[in-house]
């Protein structure tokens, strides 16, 4: 596997997939988000860390409108989004994300979860879809399963459905929200290896996540945030490494 620093050295800058300005948000009396502001580049893969409450989920679901915010800009190639039909058109074609929890539906088997949104969204014939996830739920190593419900897979199955279902609507970005978070130990591995396959393609990605060992070897740059703040962005080797900052040099004392 590519070493991160190497990985990073050979990707040059291009264009800007994501761009983050001055993003605040509140709950309430609670500013969870403070004058957030980030590029993120097409192509680049993305680890945002830190504490928990820190605000990585808040700020990754604010990036395809899950959550609201209440000033600011998010722009997705160059096309600032709001609540209108335009955005939501633009994130649908442009984003895929993963969450926590699998949201399958469960009266569904492993492949109609996959193609759904194909025929509804995209207006695929069902023969076509079809076609496309099992080539997918190839590629994660569960073609097996297609035939099976949610209700009888394992959590680490279930999480590489909810990728084969993201990836078949051909996302530029795809966004993970703590994907490994839910699952058993023993089954996170089996997630990190498709996002490390994934990785490799070239997609465009930003992760949530506490697993440090993944960040290390895929991203090229890390973040942390803390308190609602961006702290420290760069290359894992500065920032899980030589962290300049003593709460990232705390959080990282209990994490790796």
């Amino acid at each position: 596997m590519t070493l991160p620093s190497e990985n990073s050295a050979k990707k040059t800058v291009t264009n800007t997939a994501i761009k983050i300005e001055n993003l605040n948000k509140w709950y309430g009396d609670h500013h969870v988000l403070k004058e957030v502001s980030l590029d993120i580049f097409e192509g680049e893969i993305m680890v945002i860390c830190g504490p928990s409450g820190s605000g990585k989920s808040t700020l990754i679901r604010s990036l395809n409108h899950l959550e609201e915010y209440q000033e600011g800009v998010v722009s997705v190639f160059d096309q600032p989004l709001s609540r209108d039909s335009q955005s939501h058109k633009v994130i649908h074609q442009t984003m895929g994300m993963v969450f926590q929890n699998f949201n399958l539906f469960p009266h569904l088997t492993v492949l109609q979860n996959c193609a759904l949104g194909l025929m509804w969204l995209r207006k695929m014939s069902e023969r076509e879809a079809e076609k496309r996830v099992m080539g997918l739920l190839d590629r994660v190593g569960i073609a097996n399963l297609a035939s099976r419900y949610p209700g009888q897979l394992s959590g680490g199955q279930q999480q590489r459905v909810a990728i084969s279902r993201s990836l078949a609507m051909e996302p530029k970005i795809m966004l993970f929200d703590e994907p490994t978070s839910a699952l058993d130990p023993e089954m996170v591995k089996e997630v990190l290896d498709v996002m490390v396959d994934l990785a490799k393609t070239g997609m465009t990605m930003v992760c949530v996540t506490h697993e440090m060992e993944f960040a290390r070897q895929v991203a090229d740059r890390v973040v942390f945030m803390t308190d609602g703040e961006i702290v420290e962005v760069g290359p894992p080797e500065q920032v899980l490494v030589h962290p300049q900052w003593d709460r990232t040099k705390e959080f990282l004392q209990h994490v790796l």
